[in-house]
C-alpha cells in the first residue's frame, strides 16, 4: 500500500461551514492547486471557483433566491459542480437529475421539486433531453428559465455559456444577500428507485457536511490524493459524499465520463490515482480486464464502496493485486453514509460487515415492537443523528411514518451487531423470504454464492408458492466465458446451507435490471421473473 506523507487535515476546521464557506477557503488558500482533470482538461481550485461565481451571479441576477429550486440533468463533467456550487453557494435548493431518467421520471421530478431553473445537456447516449423537455414544458409552468450545455439549443432554452457571460459582472452586495446558513436545505434528492416511487429527500448543508467530515477522517484523506470519480454524478455518492470529500482533503480529481475499466486502470498509470469509490462490480471488471497486468497500482491506498456486500475473495484480491484497502459503507438517500469501516481495520473486521455507526450518529437494532435488541439478534436498523434528512418534500404523511415511537429513522433494512461491534447488513426487511416458517435472508445468499467460479454477479429474491409460502429464486450472471449451470449452484448451496436456505429454482441471466449506481432493483427482477411465469 501506498504510504501517506501528507499531515491528514483538521477536518474541524469544516464543522459548522456552508458548500459556500468551505469554497470561498479552497479559493484563498489553494487556487493555483489543481482541482479536477477531465477529458485532458485540467482546472485549478481558483479557476473552478470563479467559474462557480459566474453560475452564482448570473442565478442572482435571474431572480433566484434562497429556497428556489434549480436542476441539474449533466452527465460526468466538471460543470456538473460548478452547477451544483454555484446554487449551494447562493442558498437555492439543488435537484439531482439523473441521465439515465426519460420522459415520467423527469417530469415527475421537475414537478414535484417546483424547479425554476434546469441546467441540462442537450442529448447524451443518443437520447435528446431537449426533446423530452420540450415535450413535458406544458406541464411544467413553474419551470422559468433553461440552460442547454452543447449544441442543440432549442428555441425556449439558453446556451448554457449564457449563464457564465451574465454572470461575469459580479456584484458584490447581490451575490452574498442572504447566504445559506448551517442548516438550511441545501438539495433534494429522489430516492434510488429500488422500492418504487420517487420521494423527494431534503437534505441540509449540515446533514451532507457533517456526513462527508466523518467519511474523510476514516479514510484519512490528505492533499496528497488522487481521487478517480467514476461513479455518476447525479448519484448521491459522488455529488455529496466524493466531492466533499475532496473538497475537505483538498484532493486532485480525475473525473471519468463513465466507468469503463479499461480507461480506469489507464488513469492509475497516468495520474498516480490513491484513492477510488465505487461498487464491487467495478472492482471485479478491473480485476478481470485483460490490461491489469499492466498497470501500476503503487500509488494506490484506499477504496470506497457501497451498494452490496464485499466477497472476502473479492476484498483481498484487491488488496494483494491493486494495493488497495477497501472500506464497505452502508448507508441511504435519507442520510447518505452512515456507517462505515475505517480504512486502517483490519480485514478481518471489515468481512460481511459495514463498519461501526459514524462518530454522532446512533444505530440501533430494534424488533417489530420498536425495542432493542440483543446483539447477534436481527432486526430493523434504525438510526438517529445529524446526517438524517429534513423530510419527504410535500409529504409529511410519509416522514412521519418513516420514525418510530423513539424518534429513530427506520431504514427498512435488516441488521445486526456483531460480537466485535460491527455492524451486518442481512438484507431488506420486505425483501425477507419466509419459507415453511422459516426466514432467509438474501444477503446471505448473495455473499455465498458470489464466492463461487464463474458466478459474477448474483441477486436473490423470493416469489410466492403455494405450498411453502415463498420460493426461493437465484438469479446468476456468469462471468465471461463460464459454463456454470443452475444444478452448481444448486449443489454449492446444499452443501453449505440448511436446506430451507437452498434455492428452488437458479436462473442464468445476461443482466439485472439496476439503478443508476448499479444497485439491483429487486422489484423490476421479480416483476419480469413473474411475467415469465417462474
Amino acid at each position: 500500500m501506498k504510504e501517506q506523507t501528507a499531515k491528514i487535515p483538521d477536518y474541524s476546521d469544516y464543522d459548522g461551514k456552508t458548500f459556500g464557506q468551505i469554497l470561498d477557503g479552497l479559493a484563498r488558500d489553494v487556487p493555483d492547486k489543481e482541482m479536477i482533470v477531465f477529458n485532458g482538461e485540467r482546472i485549478t481550485y481558483g479557476q473552478f471557483y470563479q467559474r462557480v461565481m459566474q453560475v452564482a451571479m448570473a442565478l442572482r441576477k435571474l431572480g433566484i433566491k434562497k429556497g428556489d429550486r434549480v436542476a441539474a440533468l449533466f452527465p460526468n463533467c466538471p460543470d456538473f459542480f460548478v452547477v451544483q456550487q454555484a446554487v449551494l453557494y447562493i442558498g437555492a435548493v439543488f435537484v439531482l437529475l439523473s441521465t439515465r431518467y426519460r420522459e415520467y421520471e423527469l417530469s415527475y421530478m421537475l414537478k414535484h421539486s417546483q424547479a425554476r431553473v434546469l441546467f441540462t445537456i442537450d442529448e447524451y447516449l443518443k437520447t435528446s433531453f431537449t426533446d423530452i423537455i420540450d415535450k413535458v414544458r406544458p406541464e411544467l409552468p413553474g419551470l422559468e428559465f433553461c440552460f442547454v450545455m452543447g449544441p442543440k439549443v432549442p428555441s425556449w432554452g439558453r446556451p448554457f455559456e449564457e449563464a457564465l457571460d451574465l454572470g461575469k459582472d459580479l456584484d458584490e452586495k447581490l451575490l452574498r444577500e442572504d447566504l445559506p446558513k448551517y442548516n438550511d436545505t441545501a438539495s433534494i434528492l429522489y430516492t434510488s428507485g429500488s422500492t418504487g416511487l420517487p420521494k423527494g429527500v431534503v437534505m441540509t448543508h449540515r446533514a451532507f457536511v457533517f456526513g462527508a467530515l466523518q467519511v474523510a477522517r476514516r479514510l484519512r484523506i490528505t492533499p496528497d490524493d488522487v481521487t478517480l470519480m467514476v461513479v455518476p454524478c447525479s448519484h448521491t455518492l459522488c455529488a455529496f459524499i466524493q466531492f466533499p470529500n475532496a473538497l475537505m482533503g483538498r484532493c486532485r480529481i480525475v473525473m471519468m465520463e463513465t466507468f469503463d475499466a479499461g480507461q480506469a486502470l489507464e488513469m492509475y498509470n497516468k495520474e498516480k490515482i490513491s484513492l477510488i469509490y465505487g461498487v464491487p462490480t467495478m472492482f471485479v471488471l478491473m480485476l478481470e480486464h485483460p490490461n491489469f497486468s499492466k498497470t501500476d497500482f503503487s500509488s494506490s491506498r484506499a477504496g470506497y464502496t457501497g451498494g452490496a456486500i464485499i466477497p472476502e475473495e473479492l476484498m483481498s484480491g484487491v488488496r494483494n493485486r491493486m494495493n488497495c484497502k477497501l472500506v464497505s459503507v452502508y448507508g441511504l438517500s435519507e442520510c447518505g453514509a452512515c456507517s462505515m469501516n475505517d480504512v486502517e481495520d483490519d480485514e478481518s473486521l471489515k468481512i460481511g460487515t459495514v463498519g461501526r455507526p459514524l462518530d454522532g450518529v446512533d444505530i440501533v437494532i430494534t424488533n417489530d415492537k420498536q425495542e432493542k435488541v440483543p446483539d447477534g439478534e436481527v432486526g430493523e436498523v434504525c438510526l438517529k443523528g445529524p446526517i438524517l434528512f429534513t423530510e419527504y418534500y410535500q409529504q409529511p404523511d410519509l416522514t412521519k411514518a418513516a420514525y418510530d415511537k423513539n424518534g429513530y429513522f427506520c431504514t427498512g433494512d435488516l441488521g445486526k451487531y456483531l460480537d466485535n461491534g460491527m455492524l451486518a447488513i442481512v438484507g431488506r426487511k420486505k425483501e425477507m423470504i419466509i419459507r415453511g416458517g422459516f426466514n432467509v435472508y438474501p444477503a446471505e445468499l448473495e455473499e455465498q454464492v458470489g464466492l463461487i467460479d464463474g458466478v459474477q454477479s448474483v441477486a436473490v429474491v423470493g416469489l410466492p408458492d403455494k405450498v411453502m409460502g415463498e420460493k426461493i429464486v437465484a438469479c446468476i450472471i456468469p462471468t465471461p466465458g463460464s459454463n456454470i449451470t443452475d444444478k452448481d449452484i444448486i449443489a454449492y448451496c446444499k452443501a453449505r446451507f440448511a436446506n430451507y436456505k437452498v434455492p428452488n429454482v437458479v436462473i442464468i441471466m445476461d443482466e439485472f435490471p439496476v439503478t443508476a449506481l448499479g444497485k439491483v432493483q429487486k422489484f423490476k427482477l421479480v416483476e419480469a421473473l413473474e411475467a415469465k411465469g417462474i
